[in-house]
């Protein structure tokens, strides 16, 4: 690709199928630190560092930034459509990409103010950042029909802009790289076309190594620590997708569910993968290699969607931050502080219907990737009213017997395990129907 020069100026509970309905699953983890309202009315990406949490609100003209308990540090303000954010390896200075001002903005984190403004020039519209090769590069507008991918030479007393000869995007592409292999880029469709690439940006100058049409419509992208690999969060798909960046071939899928919509990984691998879930399990976490999620958090309860590139996390890997939007007018922050934490997932079985005055018995199992303490037990409710406690075996089973009042034909079993030092809680209902 050439390039020119111009002057510059972010455990799913189930009820066994064995009943009606009625198995209705709760929360598969405790409940984060939720529902913080953010005052931003809008939100492009969530990003965190060892200090702050920092949202992109286009909307606002702005950057929020909190601490890592969600309280307000500062509202940046006159950040003109402020999308895309990346921060330095010594995160003395955080870039926001402004393309209503065809600018990128340059914040110095220690006081939150805009010291530089560098202009990518007119009509860009410049959106996704990454930091690579010594270089800031962005994702922008071209011309009519073409987006492009430039670069800043961030390091220069008058940082110089690069900006595409021969644009090949459709979109505006999502970019990501990783502080460990500095010299490579990944960049993906963002917008109803397919495309992958990867980049060596080594030179200053953009050299495709590897390529790929089996994913697009991108909405988030981040590279693992080492380097060698991206994942990708495709709203068509019902799963996230691990490429090899050597030669973009896929080498796995974490079956996450419906519409994908964000992903980061930790210092350690560890993924959190996000869905558009409602309020059910937004969010999975995987540890580094693993497909099978450990952990999934369902953020705080009602109809609240989990938003684009609004995964971020802490960069210890000791909190996650989420970004959601609940339908009430007030975007949310979410903070999980418990990740290491395994999910203890519930399953229920019992008859559809049971005759009236004679004892029903409801089965269950609990699991999870890691392993339980020897003695344990569950608590048992029906419709509130507390039942004895039930040993869990060794193999996870458990099961319980109950006679009901005669009045209640239609009991709510909640079982409950309290969790442990290695657990969340977790918990799961079923209901029975008593006949005459």
């Amino acid at each position: 690709m050439r390039i020119r020069r111009r002057a510059a100026g972010v455990a799913l509970i189930m009820a066994a199928a064995s009943f009606n309905l009625l198995g209705a699953p709760g929360p598969a983890a405790a409940q984060p630190h939720a529902g913080i309202a953010l005052p931003v009315r809008s939100h492009w990406q969530t990003l965190a560092d060892s200090r702050h949490v920092y949202f992109s609100a286009p909307g606002d003209d702005a950057v929020l930034a909190t601490d890592h308990d969600g309280q307000v540090v500062k509202k940046v303000e006159g950040l003109d459509g402020a999308r895309g954010m990346a921060e330095s390896a010594d995160e003395s200075t955080l870039y926001v990409a402004l393309p209503d001002a065809d600018a990128i903005s340059v914040i110095d984190t220690a006081t939150l103010t805009e010291t530089r403004r560098i202009s990518t020039g007119a009509d860009t519209g410049p959106e996704s950042l990454a930091l690579a090769g010594g270089r800031l590069f962005f994702g922008y507008q071209a011309d009519l029909f073409n987006a492009g991918i430039g670069s800043v030479a961030i390091a220069e007393a008058t940082p110089s802009v690069n900006l595409d000869d021969n644009p090949v995007w459709l979109s505006k592409p999502r970019l990501a790289s990783s502080p460990d292999a500095p010299d490579r880029l990944v960049a993906a469709e963002s917008e109803m076309a397919l495309g992958m690439r990867v980049h060596n940006v080594g030179s200053g100058t953009l050299q495709e190594t590897a390529y790929s049409d089996a994913v697009g419509n991108v909405a988030d992208v981040a590279v693992t620590p080492d380097g060698s690999s991206a994942i990708t969060a495709n709203g068509s798909n019902y799963y996230h997708q691990r490429w090899r960046l050597s030669d973009l071939t896929e080498e796995a899928q974490y079956d996450t569910g419906p519409y994908p919509n964000s992903v980061a990984v930790d210092s350690h691998g560890t993924v959190a993968a996000g869905i558009v879930a409602g309020g059910q399990w937004d969010v999975h976490i995987y540890r580094k290699g693993e497909t099978a999620a450990y952990r999934t958090v369902a953020l705080s309860p009602g109809r609240a969607d989990l938003v684009d590139r609004g995964v971020a996390w802490a960069p210890d890997g000791n909190r996650l931050f989420t970004t959601r939007f609940p339908y009430s007018g007030e975007f949310t922050l979410d903070i999980v502080t418990d990740v290491a934490k395994a999910s203890s997932t519930i399953s229920l079985s019992a008859p559809p219907t049971n005759p009236v005055g004679t004892p029903v018995t409801v089965t269950g199992k609990l699991t999870s990737l890691a392993p339980f303490p020897k003695h344990r037990t569950v608590t048992v409710t029906r419709n509130g009213v507390q039942l004895p406690d039930v040993k869990v075996r060794r193999n996870g089973t458990f099961s319980f017997s109950d006679t009901l009042p005669d009045w209640n034909t239609y009991p709510q079993y909640t079982v409950t395990y309290a969790g442990d030092a290695q657990h969340v809680p977790g918990t799961a209902t079923v209901i029975v129907e008593f006949v005459g």
